[in-house]
C-alpha cells in the first residue's frame, strides 16, 4: 500500500534532520581533532579552536583545552599577545591547569618579560613537581637573566625526571661552558647527541667549545656534522668559516661566509668577512 504524500514527507524531513545532525556531530568531531593537532596549517588550527569556543558545546576544563590549543597555535603564528590571553582564559576556567602557566611562561619568555615566565614556571612546578619540562624551561630563563647556577640546578632536576630529553644536556653544556668549565660543556653535548644524534645544536655548541679549548680539527668536525643535518644552520658555516681562517684554508672559508651571508642577508659580518678573505687572496 503507497504511503500518502504527507507521510513520505514526513519521513523524508526526519531522515534529512538525522543526516543533519550526523553531519553536525563529525564537523564537531573533525574540529577537535583539528584544535588538537599542531601542524603547519595553523591558520586551519586556529578556525577549528575558535568554532570549538563558540559552539557552546565545551565547558570548565574541555573548554579550558580548547583556549589552550589555541594559545599554541597563536604563539606558532608569532601572535604572543593572543597567545598569553589565551592561556589566561584557560587558567581561569581551570587554575590547576599545569600545562598553560608552563605554555604562558614560555610566550612571557618569548616576549623578553623574564620574571613574569619564571613565576609561570613556578606555578606548573607547583602544580605538577615531576613534569621536566618546567624546570628546563625555567633553566632557560635563570641563564637569559644571567645566573647560571640556578640555570644548571633546573636542568639536573629536568635530567633526573627525564633522562632521555636531550635538550636540558644540551642547555646544560651551555651554561657550564658560559661559566668556563668546557670538559663538562663538552660532556654534556656528547650525551645530548647519543639521545638524539639528528640534532644540529648540540654538535654546533660542541663545535664552539672544542674551539674555545684550541682543537679547530674536532670543532670543524661537529660544524660540518650540524651543516650536513641542517644545512640552513647559518651560525654553523660562519664559524666553521672562522676556523678555516685560523687554518689558513681561505678557499674554504671563503666559501662558508659566501653561504652565510646568502642565508643571514641581513647580517654585515657575512658581506666583510667574504671581503677579508677575497683581499687576504688576491694578496697572495
Amino acid at each position: 500500500m503507497r504511503l500518502p504524500n504527507w507521510r513520505i514527507i514526513a519521513t523524508a524531513l526526519i531522515v534529512l534532520a538525522s543526516q543533519t545532525a550526523c553531519g553536525d556531530f563529525w564537523d564537531f568531531e573533525a574540529d577537535q581533532e583539528l584544535c588538537e593537532r599542531s601542524g603547519p596549517d595553523v591558520d586551519a588550527q586556529i578556525a577549528a579552536c575558535t568554532r570549538q569556543i563558540d559552539s557552546g558545546h565545551r565547558h570548565g576544563h574541555d573548554l579550558a583545552i580548547e583556549y589552550y590549543d589555541r594559545g599554541i597555535a597563536w604563539k606558532a603564528k608569532g601572535d604572543l599577545d593572543r597567545a598569553i590571553a589565551d592561556y589566561d582564559q584557560a587558567i581561569r576556567l581551570d587554575p590547576k591547569y599545569e600545562h598553560a602557566y608552563g605554555n604562558r611562561g614560555n610566550a612571557w619568555k618569548a616576549k623578553g618579560d623574564l620574571d613574569r615566565a619564571i613565576a609561570d614556571y613556578d606555578q606548573a612546578i607547583r602544580l605538577d613537581p615531576k613534569d621536566a619540562d618546567p624546570y628546563s624551561n625555567r633553566g632557560v630563563t635563570w641563564k637569559a637573566k644571567g645566573d647560571l647556577d640556578r640555570g644548571i640546578a633546573d636542568y639536573d632536576q629536568a635530567i633526573r625526571l627525564d633522562p632521555k630529553d636531550a635538550d636540558p644536556y644540551t642547555n646544560r653544556g651551555v651554561a657550564w661552558k658560559a661559566k668556563g668549565d668546557l670538559d663538562r660543556g663538552i660532556a654534556d653535548f656528547d650525551q645530548a647527541i647519543r639521545l638524539n644524534p639528528k640534532d644540529a645544536v648540540p654538535y654546533f655548541n660542541r663545535g664552539v667549545t672544542w674551539s674555545d679549548k684550541g682543537d679547530l680539527d674536532r670543532a670543524i668536525a661537529d660544524y660540518s656534522e650540524a651543516i650536513l643535518l641542517n644545512p640552513k644552520h647559518a651560525s654553523s658555516c660562519y664559524n666553521r668559516g672562522i676556523a678555516w681562517v685560523e687554518k689558513r684554508s681561505l678557499q674554504k672559508a671563503l666559501a662558508d661566509f659566501e653561504t652565510y651571508s646568502q642565508l643571514v642577508p641581513s647580517d654585515p659580518d657575512g658581506p666583510k668577512s667574504v671581503e677579508r678573505v677575497k683581499k687576504e687572496l688576491s694578496a697572495r
